[in-house]
């Protein structure tokens, strides 16, 4: 891999060392600044530009637990969630005594001869009336609280073995993470058991897991400490160590790199501005406090072009 082009953590310090002068130039800034200056770019990228994120679809199985507690768990990963999918009798067609179900058995055959403008505007007229006398679920969520709150009659709209659907945001990481506690599989089993675990807060349905050393697609979180997923295992084993693999090429990113270098510059500034005035061998004075005023214009500049040209939708946090 080209060395302007990152792929790890490591390559990503190295690049941003080198466009602050590195070898040529000793940046004074320990390796635990650098990996504070790492997340805390991370984090605002991860908050605002759409090359850090993902939209998809969370589905979630109501269970006993979230009937009594009446909040739905959300994994960390999610930024925000922008829209939930109705949950209605009049939507479903597998009941075949729905209107829609029965419009669609007499009425569907005739499409190829008559047209569906009428058909169109009888469906129109029913999601006028379903929004009338249904409404729009309402629901509440704020990202620090892992929690997704619904604010209807959970017995009457949420029975146990219902699924709620949500379009939400994801962040994406570009590094392997290791998942807390350990894993244990039984017998021609597809069920992970795990030991200290949060699967709620750590996965999402149909994620990609790593155990031991072969791949897994998860089809479905029933607890903190169970999941189910698509490989039947043959033999049982336990104190299995699990992790999810991220996105490598994201440490290339081009916002993410300059931001990443002015953070780095910053704490270079701050660390020299304490040693104005003293002379280096040659006779070379390092300013520290322009090192660090220039730094904070360069920040200033790339927060007000990440909110001008790249910030996510204004509806992300809507809940």
């Amino acid at each position: 891999m080209s060395l302007s082009k990152p792929t790890t953590r490591a390559e990503l310090k190295e690049l941003c060392l080198r466009k602050l002068g590195a070898p040529v130039i000793e940046i004074n800034v320990a390796d635990e600044q650098l990996d504070d200056a790492i997340e805390e770019a991370l984090s605002f990228w991860q908050d605002y530009h759409f090359d850090a994120t993902e939209k998809i679809y969370l589905k979630h199985l109501i269970t006993a637990e979230d009937v009594v507690r009446k909040w739905i768990p959300i994994p960390e990963a999610i930024l925000g969630i922008v829209n939930m999918l109705p949950i209605s009798e009049t939507t479903s067609t597998s009941n075949m005594f729905d209107l829609r179900y029965q419009m669609r058995l007499n009425d569907l055959q005739s499409f190829t001869s008559v047209s569906a403008l009428s058909y169109t505007m009888t469906m129109q007229h029913l999601s006028t009336l379903e929004l009338m006398f249904s409404g729009v679920p309402q629901f509440r969520f704020q990202r620090h609280q892992d929690r997704l709150y619904l604010d209807f009659d959970w017995a009457e709209h949420l029975p146990l073995g219902t699924w709620v659907v949500l379009e939400c945001y994801r962040r994406l990481l570009p590094e392997t993470v290791t998942l807390t506690g350990t894993g244990a599989i039984a017998n021609t089993s597809n069920v992970i058991t795990g030991t200290s675990t949060v699967f709620d807060s750590e996965l999402i349905v149909d994620d990609y897991l790593t155990i031991n050393g072969a791949e897994t697609r998860i089809t479905g979180i029933t607890s903190a400490t169970s999941i189910n997923v698509t490989t039947t295992y043959a033999a049982t084993t336990t104190g299995l160590t699990m992790t999810q693999g991220g996105f490598s090429d994201l440490w290339n990113d081009r916002y993410l790199i300059r931001y990443t270098t002015a953070l780095i510059k910053k704490v270079w500034g701050n660390n020299s501005k304490k040693f104005s005035g003293v002379q280096l061998p040659g006779g070379v004075t390092l300013n520290g406090q322009q090192i660090f005023d220039e730094a904070l214009l360069e920040i200033q500049g790339l927060e007000e072009e990440m909110q001008r040209m790249n910030v996510l939708p204004s509806n992300l946090m809507v809940g």
